[in-house]
């Protein structure tokens, strides 16, 4: 779990400091991949996910 958090942190802070639309866009998935991720351990093991990183994207099929 520690390393999906510091993965899901390193994806924000890129969202933060992306220089073109481009780049914007892919640290943006990468950000929702690693939230998504993160909301599917917690939930296989039966723990809450309120107060956790969440996937924001609009079309995360």
């Amino acid at each position: 779990m520690n390393q999906f958090l510091f993965d899901h942190q390193l994806a924000a802070m890129k969202t933060d400091q992306s220089g073109s639309a481009e780049e914007r866009l892919e640290a943006l998935e990468t950000l929702g991949g690693r939230a998504k991720r993160i909301a599917e351990w917690r939930k296989a093991n039966g723990l809450s996910n309120l107060g956790w990183p969440c996937d924001v994207r609009r079309d995360v099929s």
